[in-house]
């Protein structure tokens, strides 16, 4: 029955069964099947069914009046029973409690989450082992964990478990006394541990000893005599250190899961993890009812992350949230004093803010660990022991103290550790980070500390360099994703206003591989441009200046363009690592500028530097260098219209790159193997080679994937997509284009951003949508001349052409072409030359018939060009149109001679749109030979 004061109120049995089963179990959020299937498990209802009886209970619990709320909807989910549900002592209607230790455990709501398994886990070992210690640190949710493993033991222990809260106690002495109260005895003798033992000895009971830490040489000396001087007493202690005695077992108690940083934010997948279930229970409890939205998601898992899952820190947060809102919240949080001042009046003194739970931890230290805890404040993220004794140290703390006062601190539950592959792993939680750092404040440490961290971040940077590179691509990630968070704080304090310029750019050089590598550039940008203003006289022609120099254009290249301070800083950086005599640093300059030639058209500088390139790789003879080089000399012939020498090159960089290439380029960028299979499969395109270009097409997509560097999976795409766009392969091309237009969005590459339009405009083509194909090509080409970015726009000009040509704009685009020639005539570019006079011609031939002639000269120059360069598809491709021409103009002999020219040599099963199209037209000429016959 339902009762108010007293008085039974009017609820059906369906609706009253439904109360009880939200009600055993608050706070939950239940499916509305779950709930149908349980009250009405003989009939089918429909759902309607279920709203009703909710809004009987929600009427007669006056549900939503004076603030009350008792039943939560959960939008898309079910509901959720949110009042407080409190057993009532003595009372004869609590079901299934047989044994009654109400007065033993203490009579307040359980809110637990994501513990299930660590209450069976803990009971499970406590029943084997009978003395366990839950370790952790304040506010992990260690009491709650001891609890609702004594009522899980409750019936096993017949009702006699105990709860002995020691939180205030001030006297060890007090210990055995405090313990014995809880057992409803009292104590005598001078000796109360052991007359406590003794009145216990011959019962089977469990006994809690919560928050031991501040009195833990008294319990742990009670604690053991339970153990070893009694068979049926069980022990549980909760504490922030171990009590190191017999018997003990350790329980370390984790955070709550929440969801990590780069993982799926809508709001199902967050709810997923405890941390945010948690979350939003306390919201609910707070503000009534709570729903999260996919919009607010994110939030919520970025809040759980920086409170690192602390279901402490998460209920006090909440309660900020049913006040102030979930952004207001989150945005306050970025402040480490309002991670200190989330607060609670109503919890145990120790639990009522962060900063009374940390200070709690802070008064039992050593005075030799409270100095550590605050000189490791600056690490964010994992350090190692060595780190902490290069910040810590040299400060009046002798090696051997700072050792001891690490390994105190991981006792006591500050510091959490890791045992990586090499060596141990230690890090601050952000709210005991926060603490620290306002501790380092108090002390007048913080500039000094932050210094030496500073410059310890840049030193193991340095020394890790060449190690970092000989990694595998997979580990060398992991490592430097491992060390972001301890540079950005690094860099943030020293380009700050009480930071040191010496430091700030010695670390910026430093750091820039890590963000080039993470394909950071952005941030990579922003500290070059801030390390060059700072690098003063004394570093201008040093090895510094040089990296800072050389990470900048790489990133403009990739975000904005090239632009001159592109080919200034690559320069600059070159004149350096020339006058160094620095010949590997020098080859990757090289290759760098050779990008940012070879994307502005400038071919004969190109040329040149890919030259120079090979000369250098024979004085290093290093496999890697000889096949960066190699694929400069491809990429510079390929644009020259030397197919068969570019593609030469091509080979000749694989089979370097075979002897197993460190990818040392890699920190420029330039993926030089994915480049190689790029080179190959183009040079084969245009030579007609369509099988084989394809086979290395994919070849070249899945090594550039495999680099992890989206800048070159974009290059890659980039350069790919076009022969499948000639293979009129509309659905891979689709795919491709897609990700080429996500990925460079995603990271703002701009240029790449460009070309994906431009090939989107081309798919748009082969599908004859015309005015969308010249909307989105016109745009790809005024991006890619406002970026510098020339290499691919002459295939989107011939489109552009070919689409203006077919909705009537003659003229325009006749000026597009004959311009086209004309540029790639004045910089030595002939790779487009056949493209473009075949679409001289074709316009010319479509606008009218007295231009004819004219037009059919185009193509034979077409075809000239074509044979020259060993570019067999677009030989063929120009005498199927000229073909055409010639035989409306009834010239049949002369145009069968072209065509079957052209296809002399092709293999009959050559499957591609050209080939395709210039066999029917070869087969209309034998038809109207046989009909003349």
């Amino acid at each position: 029955m339902l009762r108010r004061d007293g008085v039974m109120l009017p609820l059906g049995s369906r609706a009253l069964d439904l109360l009880i089963y939200l009600a055993d179990r608050p706070g939950e959020v239940i499916a509305k099947q779950e709930l149908m299937d349980h009250v009405w498990s003989d009939v089918t209802v429909e759902e309607g069914s279920l709203r009703v009886h909710v809004a009987a209970i929600r009427k007669a619990l006056g549900d939503g009046q004076f603030g009350n709320r008792y039943i939560a909807n959960i939008k898309g989910r079910g509901y959720s029973f949110v009042g407080t549900v409190v057993p009532l002592a003595g009372s004869t209607e609590i079901r299934n409690d047989k044994f009654r230790h109400q007065g033993r455990l203490p009579l307040r709501p359980l809110m637990m989450i994501g513990r299930e398994t660590v209450v069976g886990e803990v009971s499970d070992k406590l029943r084997d082992e009978r003395f366990v210690t839950l370790l952790g640190p304040g506010g992990i949710g260690k009491t709650t964990i001891a609890l609702a493993v004594g009522r899980a033991a409750a019936e096993e222990f017949g009702g006699n478990v105990y709860f002995a809260d020691l939180e205030s106690l001030t006297d060890s002495r007090h210990v055995a006394g405090a313990v014995a109260t809880s057992l409803g005895l009292a104590l005598k003798s001078k000796d109360p541990g052991l007359e406590l033992v003794d009145l216990v000895r011959s019962r089977k009971l469990l006994i809690i000893l919560d928050s031991c830490e501040h009195v833990i040489e008294a319990v742990a000396s009670l604690a053991e005599q339970l153990y070893r001087q009694t068979e049926e007493i069980h022990v549980l202690t909760t504490s922030r250190e171990l009590l190191k005695v017999e018997g003990e077992h350790c329980y370390r108690v984790l955070p709550l899961d929440f969801p990590p940083d780069g993982s799926e934010q809508t709001a199902n997948a967050v709810l997923r993890y405890p941390a945010t279930q948690l979350f939003m229970r306390r919201v609910a409890a707070r503000a009534g009812s709570a729903v999260l939205t996919d919009d607010e998601a994110p939030f919520v898992a970025e809040m759980c992350r920086k409170l690192d899952g602390m279901p402490l820190a998460i209920e006090l947060a909440a309660g900020q949230v049913a006040a102030l809102g979930l952004k207001n919240t989150v945005s306050r949080l970025v402040s480490r004093l309002e991670l200190l001042r989330l607060s609670h009046r109503t919890a145990v003194p120790r639990h009522r803010s962060l900063k009374a739970t940390l200070d709690w931890s802070y008064n039992l230290l050593s005075d030799g660990e409270r100095i550590i805890l605050r000189r490791i404040a600056p690490f964010v993220g994992h350090f190692s022991l060595e780190g902490a004794r290069y910040v810590a140290g040299e400060l009046g703390v002798g090696t051997g103290e700072i050792f001891d006062a690490i390994a105190g601190l991981v006792e006591k539950s500050l510091i959490a550790t890791r045992i990586d592959e090499t060596q141990a792993q230690y890090r601050l939680l952000d709210t005991t980070r926060a603490y620290a750092l306002e501790k380092l404040e108090e002390h007048a440490e913080l500039d000094v500390i932050s210094g030496r961290h500073a410059k310890y971040v840049a030193e193991f940077l340095e020394s890790q360099r060449e190690m970092m590179l000989a990694l595998p691509r997979a580990r060398r990630t992991a490592a430097y994703s491992d060390q972001l968070s301890n540079i950005r704080a690094a860099l943030e304090w020293s380009f700050g206003p009480h930071g040191d310029d010496e430091i700030a750019t010695r670390l910026a050089a430093a750091s820039a591989q890590v963000f080039l590598e993470l394909s950071l550039l952005i941030e990579c940008q922003a500290w070059a441009e801030r390390a060059m203003a700072r690098l003063g006289n004394l570093h201008q022609n040093s090895r510094r200046a040089m990296e800072i120099y050389a990470s900048l254009p790489l990133v403009l290249m990739h975000t904005e363009g090239n632009d001159q301070r592109v080919r200034a800083s690559f320069s600059r950086a070159l004149e350096i690592a020339t006058n160094q005599g620095d010949l590997a640093y020098e080859l990757r300059l090289l290759s760098g500028l050779f990008m940012y030639s070879h994307w502005t058209m400038d071919i004969r500088g190109a040329t040149d530097i890919a030259v120079q390139s090979k000369k250098l790789a024979l004085k290093t003879r290093d496999p890697d260098d000889m096949a960066l080089a190699d694929s400069m000399l491809a990429a510079s012939n390929h644009l020259l219209g030397n197919h068969i020498i570019a593609q030469q090159h091509c080979e000749s960089g694989l089979r370097y790159s075979e002897s197993g290439p460190r990818f040392r380029a890699g920190q420029h960028l330039f993926h030089y193997t994915s480049f190689l299979l790029v080179g190959m499969a183009r040079s084969l395109l245009y030579r007609g080679l369509l099988d084989q270009s394809l086979e290395y097409a994919k070849l070249a997509i899945e090594e550039s994937k495999k680099s992890g560097h989206p800048a070159t999976f974009c290059r890659s795409l980039a350069l790919i997509v076009p022969v499948f766009l000639t293979m009129a392969d509309t659905r891979r091309s689709d795919q491709y284009i897609a990700e080429l237009s996500d990925l460079s969005a995603a990271h703002s590459l701009k240029p790449y951003s460009a070309i994906a339009t431009g090939l989107r405009g081309q798919w748009l083509l082969l599908q004859d949508n015309l005015l969308d194909a010249i909307s989105l090509l016109k745009r790809a080409l005024e991006e890619l001349h406002a970026q510098r970015q020339e290499m691919l726009n002459m295939d989107f000009a011939c489109d552009l052409a070919a689409a203006l040509m077919k909705v009537g704009e003659h003229e325009q685009a006749l000026r597009l072409v004959l311009n086209a020639i004309d540029v790639q005539q004045r910089v030595g570019k002939f790779l487009h030359m056949p493209a473009l006079f075949r679409m001289k011609g074709l316009i010319l031939a479509s606008r009218s018939a007295e231009e004819e002639a004219e037009a059919e000269n185009a193509l034979l120059l077409s075809i000239d060009w074509a044979k020259r360069q060993s570019a067999v598809l677009f030989e063929l491709t120009a005498a199927t149109d000229l073909a055409e021409l010639l035989l409306r103009k009834r010239r049949i002999p002369e145009a069968y001679r072209h065509i079957s020219a052209a296809l002399n040599g092709t293999p009959d099963e050559m499957m591609s749109p050209v080939h395709m199209r210039a066999r029917q037209v070869l087969r209309r000429f034998q038809s109207s030979a046989k009909a003349v016959g």
